[in-house]
C-alpha cells in the first residue's frame, strides 16, 4: 500500500510546540552568523546575503526550520499604513548564539554580547537597523564581487566605544561628539579607502544636521582623524530616502566651511547597483553623480 507523508502546517506568529526536525547545513550556520553580526534582518535581506541563486521558497524553508528550532528568534515589524500583514523580523535566539560561542575562538566567545533584551527595542530602532543592513549588504556584496577589496566594518556602539569628541568653535566650552552609524574601510591591493555612514531617514532637523557636519570637519582639522586611523583620506556617505532630502542635506552641508568630503545618494539609488563602482553618489562640488572608486 502507498502512503502519502503528511505535510505539517506549521503555526506562523509562534514556535511549534514540536519542532521539525532539521540538519544544520554550513548555509544554516552562515545565516546565524549573519543574523548575530547584523542584529535585525528581514527574508528578503538574508536571500540576498546566502540565497541569491536560490528561490524565496528554499529561503524561507531553512528560515522556518531555524526559527522552530530556537537558533532565530523574530520580531514583527508593524506596517505603518496599517494595511497588510505585519513583516518578520529574524534576530538571534539563545540556541543560535550558543551555536555562534562555539564557531568562534575561545577569545572571540568571550567578546560576544548577546542576551533576549537585545530583540526587545523599539519599532524606530528596527527600522533604522534594517535601514542600515541594507546599506551593509550593499557593500558585502559589492566587495565581494569585485575580488580587489575586502570590507572592514565597525558597528555604530564599536565607534561610540571610541568617544571621539572635538571642541565646537561656535559653542565655547562645548563639544560635537563623532557619532557616524558606522566606520568602514576598503582594503586593496593598490589603495584603501576610509568612510563613516551616516543614514538619513529624515528625522534631524537641519541645525541638527549642521552640528554634525561641522563635528566632521573638525575631526579632520584637529588631527584627531589622522591619530586614530593613520591616514587622511576619508568620506562621509549618507544615504537618505529621496531625491528631495539629499538636496536638502547637501545645502545644508555646503553652509560649513571644508566640507568638501561628504557624498550622498538615496536607498532607492542602491538598489540592484553597485555601491562602490557604480556612479550613484554626488557631492558638495559636483552636479555630476560619482562612484566611490
Amino acid at each position: 500500500m502507498i502512503t502519502k507523508r503528511l505535510k505539517i502546517r506549521l503555526p506562523r506568529y509562534k514556535r511549534a510546540k514540536t519542532p521539525p526536525p532539521m540538519w544544520l547545513t554550513d548555509r544554516d550556520k552562515r545565516i546565524i552568523e549573519d543574523v548575530y553580526q547584523l542584529r535585525f534582518l528581514t527574508r528578503d535581506q538574508i536571500k540576498q546575503l546566502e540565497f541569491e541563486d536560490g528561490s524565496m521558497t528554499a529561503c524561507q524553508r531553512r528560515l522556518s526550520l531555524l526559527y522552530h528550532n530556537k537558533y532565530l528568534s523574530a520580531v514583527h515589524k508593524p506596517i505603518l499604513t496599517g494595511y497588510g500583514s505585519s513583516k518578520r523580523v529574524y534576530c538571534l535566539a539563545k540556541k543560535g548564539a550558543d551555536l555562534i560561542s562555539h564557531l568562534y575562538s575561545e577569545k572571540e566567545a568571550r567578546q560576544i554580547k548577546w542576551s533576549e533584551k537585545y530583540n526587545k527595542v523599539e519599532p524606530f530602532f528596527i527600522e533604522h537597523a534594517l535601514a542600515l543592513n541594507d546599506v551593509r549588504i550593499a557593500f558585502i556584496k559589492a566587495a565581494l564581487g569585485s575580488k580587489e577589496y575586502d570590507l572592514f566594518w565597525y558597528t555604530e556602539s564599536e565607534v561610540k566605544s571610541w568617544k571621539e569628541k572635538v571642541d565646537d568653535p561656535e559653542n565655547s566650552g562645548k563639544t560635537l561628539a563623532i557619532t557616524p552609524d558606522a566606520f568602514l574601510y576598503l582594503l586593496g591591493k593598490k589603495k584603501n579607502a576610509y568612510y563613516f555612514l551616516e543614514i538619513d531617514r529624515s528625522t534631524e532637523s537641519n541645525r541638527r544636521w549642521r552640528d554634525k557636519i561641522r563635528g566632521y570637519v573638525e575631526y579632520v582639522k584637529s588631527g584627531k582623524y589622522m591619530a586614530r586611523f593613520k591616514t587622511e583620506a576619508l568620506r562621509v556617505l549618507t544615504v537618505s530616502k529621496s531625491d528631495q532630502r539629499v538636496a536638502n542635506l547637501i545645502k545644508t552641508t555646503q553652509s560649513v566651511e571644508n566640507a568638501y568630503f561628504f557624498l550622498f545618494t538615496t536607498f532607492d539609488q542602491i538598489k540592484g547597483k553597485n555601491i562602490i563602482f557604480q556612479p550613484i553618489w554626488k557631492s558638495t562640488e559636483e552636479k555630476a553623480f560619482t562612484s566611490l572608486l
